[in-house]
């Protein structure tokens, strides 16, 4: 309400200021047709018209000095600087903004097409065998009439998987992983007869969940184990092969016979997700099956697509 009354002031003065004006000459003009009292009025005038003037002036100085006025005048400041911020902002920047701001709406952006695996689609065929694991090493022999308990007695490294392992380098696989491999398809065609798993599906798998057992920097040592053991971040997921706790639970193995089931050791772990990816009597060398027994492991389709490109790739390397 004050600064109402002061602002009403300050407007009145330019009109009380031009009363006055246009009454004098009048006055004056009178007092020189006529007489002095006249020129006394239109001087008198003058003056009133002044001293209003000035106590117009002096009162909104006040007003102006008062701490509600120095707020209002700078709130007022405020508003003219925002409003000619943005009036400058129209005329210097008129297409900024999003495009709905202007009533049009935005072209919208070519979506890529979802990744879609199937059996009878992406999968036409199971991934290249690959060169065959070692049968004949140098040591126990696996005899496809042996029990899953004599087969798991099988040394962890014979000389004939070593050799083996060395002469497929070039494929990028740590050797002592590449031999973990090998045994597993050597175990599975005796565990798990007509299931044809193939090293290289361990192996991309073994790639595409821990990089066989290296990521963060991580080394598979001679007994088989990790420098550390590797654990999920999502599920608690352990070991090379990247097993669930419960999972592991069902499924664990002794793959390489020293009387311990270790997810972190990567022949137990391999030959666990060979018996895994067996059961049901699933035959991997069919699209189907193979489809089924990888997505079982881990039910995405990206997934299922990288083992299948690396399982791939590591077979046709391999017998390049």
């Amino acid at each position: 309400m004050w600064f109402a009354t002061l602002l009403r002031r300050i407007a009145a003065l330019p009109r009380q200021a031009l009363k006055a004006l246009r009454s004098s000459p009048r006055l004056l003009w009178r007092a020189v047709k006529g007489s002095p009292r006249a020129l006394w009025l239109g001087v008198k005038g003058v003056w009133r018209g002044v001293k209003a003037t000035g106590r117009g002036f002096r009162g909104a100085y006040r007003g102006l000095r008062a701490p509600a006025g120095r707020l209002s005048v700078q709130v007022v400041f405020t508003v003219l600087a925002l409003a000619g911020a943005l009036a400058a902002g129209w005329f210097i920047v008129p297409g900024a903004g999003p495009a709905w701001s202007f009533g049009t709406e935005p072209t919208p952006e070519a979506e890529e097409p979802p990744l879609v695996l199937s059996p009878e689609g992406a999968l036409a065929e199971a991934p290249d065998a690959g060169l065959p694991a070692e049968t004949m090493p140098v040591g126990d022999t696996l005899q496809p009439t042996e029990s899953p308990t004599t087969a798991a007695t099988t040394p962890a490294a014979p000389a004939g998987l070593d050799a083996w392992a060395a002469g497929l380098t070039h494929l990028g696989i740590p050797q002592r992983a590449l031999v973990a491999y090998g045994r597993g398809e050597l175990v599975s065609a005796a565990q798990n007869p007509g299931c044809n798993l193939s090293w290289t599906t361990l192996a991309g798998i073994g790639a595409t969940e821990t990089t066989h057992g290296t990521t963060g920097g991580n080394q598979i040592q001679a007994d088989g184990t990790t420098l550390t053991e590797i654990i999920g971040s999502g599920y608690d997921e352990m070991g090379p092969m990247q097993f669930l706790p419960s999972t592991w639970e069902r499924w664990k193995a002794d793959g390489d016979g020293d009387g311990r089931f270790d997810p972190h050791d990567i022949d137990d772990a391999v030959t666990a997700a060979a018996n895994y990816l067996c059961h049901d009597d699933r035959d991997m060398s069919r699209p189907d099956g193979w489809y089924a027994a990888v997505y079982s492991y881990n039910p995405r389709e990206d997934y299922v697509k990288k083992v299948f490109d690396r399982a791939d790739e590591y077979g046709r390397m391999s017998t390049a």
